[in-house]
């Protein structure tokens, strides 16, 4: 029994269970910076962060939330650098992430104003709340998947909601019903419902916008919101 001690004793030191390898860190999105053209006739705005910009991430994406143009996308260097071009004119909104594989960082949302980057006006943003991504199941194509976005609401006052709309045409994507325009009272929320119908299999993806207004502020307020679904056989 002496030697059956002994074994136990040895393999409680040296036959430890190997250790499970946590993530990776989802990716992060640091500062950028624009420089428009204010003379060109396209517009094009290189946006560019420095090293350590996008850790974590292999590429960059960014799209025009005032146009209908598809996302641009870049490659992030070794150092966490990237450089990608957009065609954005004065006063247009581009919504920006870092992204590795299906993970992404929280998506950053700028306004070009006197040819650089500001942060996007999102006036109300104490008392309306909408997540800025709405994951959709995986779908079979042909099938249809339909998945609610809560539009929370705790004003004041009441909050008009004037106009649900896709940024640009998705054949994948619809919007049921129609909510809009719709005036909501003091703290209801507003359950917008989007169906996923793929084609065929793959990602799909675009961005809802939901544009509001109330007697508290003077300016329509805008919230963007990046739909991702799949297809799947």
């Amino acid at each position: 029994m002496r030697w059956l001690a002994v074994l136990l004793v040895a393999c409680v030191a040296g036959c430890g269970v190997n250790p499970i390898p946590e993530p990776p860190a989802a990716p992060e999105l640091g500062d950028v910076t624009g420089g428009v053209c204010m003379v060109c006739d396209t517009g094009q705005v290189d946006l560019a962060g420095g090293p350590g910009s996008a850790t974590n991430a292999d590429a960059v994406w960014a799209v025009n939330l005032d146009g209908t143009a598809p996302p641009a996308v870049a490659e992030v260097g070794a150092d966490g650098s990237f450089v990608l071009s957009l065609d954005l004119h004065l006063g247009d909104e581009v919504r920006v992430q870092a992204r590795r594989g299906e993970h992404r960082s929280a998506p950053v949302d700028l306004v070009v104003a006197d040819g650089v980057l500001e942060p996007a006006p999102r006036p109300l943003a104490d008392c309306f709340h909408v997540e800025p991504e709405l994951d959709l199941p995986d779908t079979a194509a042909f099938e249809v998947s339909t998945v609610a976005l809560r539009l929370e609401h705790s004003c004041a006052e009441p909050l008009a909601i004037d106009a649900i709309a896709l940024r640009a045409p998705a054949a994948d994507l619809a919007l049921q019903g129609g909510p809009a325009p719709v005036v909501i009272a003091p703290g209801e929320p507003l359950d917008v419902r989007v169906e996923f119908r793929p084609r065929a299999s793959g990602p799909r993806e675009e961005v809802l916008l939901i544009e509001a207004s109330s007697p508290a502020v003077t300016a329509v307020t805008r919230r963007a919101v990046t739909l991702f679904g799949r297809g799947v056989p």
